[in-house]
């Protein structure tokens, strides 16, 4: 039997990432991907061939781990030295590049992958080492401790429909073959990127196209901040909705499909009608040519595995049910890559430019339980004022360049240990972890984030277009895109919070100066500067808070009277901050509470 400490099964690109860890740390592993190349789900996904993952390289400043923050595709190596941006300069790229650039990395790295060996079963030994067994589709058979499944979507996602098998499924679909839907009615099942991206690239073919969303309103990924959510790159339909171009979408629920004697599909459903004086439930039926299934995709295939180590999946069966360090229900079984959004819906955890974090972590938590390798982290003197300054110069640089935090806003955070005359930082750990590991939750400690305030706003705020201005800086806490956030802990339990200012860049170190000039960006520092020594009490200096640089040549503010009529044209005084339901003053901060998190 072929036995390797860690199998990593699948080499798509958290199996790659991981893989390419574990290479460079000379661990014991070994790749099984079922294809015949690595990257194989690009080479069928999307089916139109485009991503919706960006490729910006363009982002002025110069830094490779800023820059990784606008770049969605790239896999993390310690020298930047393979990026996606060298096999493609468009914004959108194609699949096809993916799947270019995953293969080289594959090769380049020499990544230990054993191509066309399709795993059919697992199992565990029940002995004393009760290590994993897996069997391919020749009865060769590999062992290993730790199992880690890169498998990504496994099947699709099927609604239990009458009729459902007459319509063309998103994974079958062939988007090449237009001329099949000239000038046909077509239905599509779905709500997603890729119900509206098969639509948008039917729209200039078909007749009439109905989408089917069902009783839940589509999520716009602008509003949202969800990179999941529907996009405006796959929006167009939309637009020719609104405009009544025949194109449209409805709240139909579709209940049976049955075909008719000339080939055409009589569609059956039910719509809600709450807003009806008369509320109710319409049912009827109508007559359509093709019925095409984008319903989305499972992430854990039950039947892999033998009945006594089937990992539990959520209440929808789609997503492998994880603990804080994505292990599974069965023990030294994780899940890695698009499978980790099973902890974080509102992030990036399930696309390359998430997970690639989240993969590093896992390998990190796995170096420092399995081999006693430390976590990464740097200590600093924290016993005088410049001491302080020094510890905070160090932090606002980490803030301002940081990709892994910056795409996994509110998941991933860093951790400031306290201890007498002296700190330790951590790095890019799960939130959930480090608030419920004793090694962590036992301590004196702040938590930094990057995170969005948008949900803290009420009374007609809930639209991300409203937040065009800026924050108001007479009220703590009232920022609405991404910004730092802290929180400090003592024995597990939450103590006080705070946070900055957000940024047109995301940055809040003297090279966000040229962008964000006209602000003081001494006082993003300063902030967090008074809240750790709030902790320490290492000086007596209270750091200035001041809004508007003291430069008038560049920028000056001038307050309005208390009746200028700007105020009620603006309607700005139905700008409402809230924490737990109340309405917060100029004095208090927005993260004054535990729920606030």
């Amino acid at each position: 039997m072929n036995y390797h400490e860690y199998i990593i099964l699948g080499a798509g690109p958290a199996g790659l990432q991981m893989s390419y860890l574990m290479e460079q740390a000379g661990r014991d592993y070994l790749v099984l991907e079922r294809n015949d190349h690595a990257a194989s789900f690009y080479s069928h996904y999307p089916r139109h061939g485009t991503l919706i993952s960006l490729n910006k390289f363009n982002n002025y400043f110069p830094e490779a781990e800023f820059n990784l923050r606008h770049d969605w595709n790239s896999l993390l190596t310690s020298d930047f030295s393979h990026m996606f941006p060298d096999y493609s300069q468009d914004l959108y790229p194609k699949s096809a590049d993916l799947v270019r650039y995953a293969n080289d990395f594959a090769k380049k790295f020499a990544l230990k992958i054993k191509y066309d060996t399709r795993v059919t079963h697992i199992a565990r030994e029940h002995d004393d080492n009760h290590h994993f067994v897996l069997t391919d589709d020749n009865g060769t058979q590999f062992s290993c401790k730790h199992l880690l499944l890169a498998t990504g979507p496994v099947k699709p996602n099927i609604p239990d429909i009458e009729g459902i098998e007459l319509a063309e499924g998103y994974e079958d679909h062939d988007p090449s073959n237009v001329e099949l839907y000239k000038n046909k009615r077509v239905v599509i099942l779905g709500r997603g990127n890729s119900a509206f991206e098969t639509a948008d690239h039917l729209a200039g073919h078909a007749a009439i196209i109905f989408i089917m969303i069902g009783n839940r309103l589509i999520r716009h990924a602008w509003n949202s901040h969800f990179v999941g959510d529907l996009r405006s790159f796959n929006n167009t339909i939309l637009d020719m909705f609104q405009l009544k171009a025949m194109h449209g979408v409805t709240g139909s629920v579709l209940t049976k499909i049955t075909k008719q004697d000339d080939g055409s599909l009589r569609v059956y459903y039910e719509e809600e009608l709450p807003h009806w004086n008369t509320p109710g439930t319409a049912r009827g039926w109508f007559e359509v040519d093709h019925v095409i299934r984008s319903t989305g995709f499972k992430y854990i295939d039950k039947d892999l595995f033998a009945e006594d180590i089937v990992p539990e999946a959520c209440k929808i069966e789609k997503y492998p049910v994880l603990k804080t360090n994505w292990e599974s229900t069965v023990p030294d079984l994780y899940f890695i890559g698009t499978s980790m959004a099973g902890r974080d819906k509102k992030s990036a955890s399930g696309f390359i430019h998430g997970f690639r974090y989240n993969v590093r972590t896992l390998f990190r938590l796995l170096e420092e339980k399995n081999h006693g390798v430390t976590l990464p982290n740097d200590m600093f003197s924290l016993a005088s004022e410049e001491d302080l300054q020094k510890l905070g110069a160090a932090l606002v640089t980490r803030l301002s360049t940081t990709s892994a935090l910056y795409q996994l806003f509110g998941t991933l955070c860093d951790v400031l240990i306290f201890e007498e005359g002296k700190a330790t930082l951590y790095y890019e750990l799960p939130v959930e972890y480090v608030l419920t590991e004793p090694a962590f939750a036992d301590k004196k400690m702040v938590l930094f984030t990057l995170e969005l305030g948008f949900d803290n706003f009420e009374n007609g705020f809930s639209d991300s277009l409203n937040f065009v201005r800026r924050n108001d800086p007479e009220r703590p806490g009232s920022a609405a895109f991404l910004h730092p956030v802290f929180r400090y802990y003592e024995n597990g339990e939450f103590v006080k919070g705070g946070n900055t200012r957000s940024s047109v860049v995301v940055r809040f170190d003297e090279a966000a100066d040229l962008l964000d000039g006209d602000l003081a960006n001494l006082k993003p520092r300063n902030t967090l500067l008074n809240f750790i020594n709030s902790v320490v009490q290492v000086t007596d200096t209270m750091y200035s808070e001041e809004h508007f640089a003291e430069d008038e040549d560049r920028a000056e503010f001038t307050p309005w009277v208390t009746n200028d009529p700007r105020i009620e044209n603006h309607g700005l005084q139905r700008c409402s901050l809230t924490v737990d339901g109340q309405q917060v003053g100029p004095i208090k901060l927005l993260y004054a509470t535990k729920k606030a998190m």
